[in-house]
């Protein structure tokens, strides 16, 4: 059954802060190479929590219900099957309110005395408490990372809700890195370099892609795109309300 609340894929936009032009040159990147590149984000605003963790976002607003975000992050972008990237490792993000911040600090702190402790393993001893394994050291790591705060205070004082982006994230802790000869196929991260600058990055096929979402102006330009990867071509003034 189809729910109108919730979108049968996940929608990554690609026009935040950008012209029409730039954005589009951005989808036509990912399109070409089949990669979505990662970035550092915050997961909290509050400078207390300087908590970042390179990701690829994704929200789950359907399109009709769009206007508001894409007024924020733009109407370029393409649309994954949810299915497929819940595979590779995607997850909804864990909004949580303020008064949870004390706990999350706590955790933070938690966590980085025990990177500290990974770092002199070979100097510990038996007897020695709060002895974690590296399995459980990296879950919660991956667990910190998919943390979202669920609404903060703009500089002018109004409030903004992140809790209706209705994000998914795919972090970089999650996914197998393809290192040395080991080929980057579908579903793994590596290291890519353009323009001698490096990035992480995600690596995607034709069949995880929906479709992709684009103005009617650059309508032509996208058909192009998709058919390279047989997927459909939505465009933005006719599908977002």
């Amino acid at each position: 059954m189809k729910r109108k609340y919730i979108n049968e894929a996940l929608m990554h936009w690609t026009g935040r802060g950008k012209s029409d032009i730039d954005a589009y040159s951005a989808l036509e990147s990912i399109c070409v190479d089949r990669i979505l590149r990662l970035t550092f984000c915050p997961n909290y605003v509050q400078p207390s929590l300087d908590s970042k963790t390179a990701m690829v976002c994704f929200t789950e607003i359907p399109l009709e219900h769009s206007a508001e975000h894409c007024g924020l992050f733009g109407r370029f972008g393409i649309a994954f099957k949810k299915s497929a990237m819940i595979e590779y490792g995607a997850n909804p993000v864990f909004y949580t309110t303020a008064k949870h911040l004390v706990r999350i600090k706590h955790i933070s702190t938690l966590l980085e005395r025990m990177k500290d402790l990974e770092k002199d393993r070979e100097w510990r001893q038996d007897i020695e408490p709060y002895r974690f394994s590296e399995d459980e050291t990296v879950a919660m790591m991956e667990v910190l990372g998919l943390l979202q705060e669920y609404s903060y205070k703009n500089n002018d004082g109004t409030d903004y809700v992140t809790y209706y982006q209705r994000e998914w994230r795919l972090t970089f802790d999650v996914l197998p890195f393809a290192e040395g000869s080991t080929p980057h196929t579908a579903g793994t991260s590596c290291f890519y370099i353009r323009n001698g600058t490096s990035y992480q990055v995600f690596k995607f096929k034709d069949a995880d892609v929906a479709y992709i979402v684009v103005p009617e102006d650059f309508e032509q330009k996208a058909k192009a795109l998709a058919a390279s990867m047989a997927c459909d071509v939505k465009v933005y003034e006719r599908e977002v309300a």
